[in-house]
């Protein structure tokens, strides 16, 4: 895939096959995180990565996936959990915490991610006390966000928002259909 064909089709995705993913892919995934750009090259980044199966469970379970999906319906099947969850942490002896890097690393992990066919979940709605305990993280490192990564086991599209209606859904094949405004209604020329 070329590049705009990547971010064009990096969608959410709940459900995961049990692939584990690769070596190679993990590699690629935390050096895109390495690399990533962050303000006055301050680095505060720390990343947790999970992969055995107990970890990645304890963690499925101390988050809330697809808050907008009623009644749990967006939560992964214990057959369908990720096999690989990373963790943001703040390391708090590194001056200048920022969300913004937080938001450039994910979206550099998920790029790196999705550019070998693993699909992600960022998780903001985790319990952030239990994950450092269940991590057993010293004190100056700072659960931010988890990433759900596997191989997809439903498809997520894009579709025009009609009626001003953001919320995604999912049909009866458990695919994800996901509302976007078109650049004619958000971009605006000067």
């Amino acid at each position: 895939m070329d590049v705009m064909e990547v971010l064009s089709t990096r969608r959410t995705f709940r459900a995961f096959t049990k692939q584990p993913v690769p070596e190679d892919v993990v590699a690629d995934i935390l050096e895109a995180a390495r690399t990533a750009n962050c303000g006055a090259n301050r680095q505060s980044l720390r990343y947790a990565v999970a992969r055995s199966k107990e970890v990645v469970d304890s963690l499925c379970e101390l988050t809330k996936w697809a808050a907008a999906i009623p009644d749990g319906a967006g939560t992964p099947a214990l057959d369908q959990r990720p096999t690989l969850y990373i963790v943001l942490l703040q390391d708090t002896t590194v001056g200048g915490y920022s969300d913004i890097d937080v938001g450039i690393a994910v979206a550099s992990m998920t790029t790196a991610a999705w550019a070998k066919g693993v699909g992600s979940c960022i998780i903001g709605t985790l319990h952030r006390e239990k994950t450092a305990e269940l991590l057993k993280l010293p004190e100056n490192l700072l659960v931010h966000t988890g990433i759900a990564f596997g191989y997809p086991a439903h498809k997520s599209t894009v579709v025009p928002l009609k009626d001003g209606k953001k919320n995604y859904w999912r049909d009866e094949n458990g695919d994800y259909f996901v509302p976007k405004y078109s650049l004619e209604e958000i971009v605006k020329y000067y």
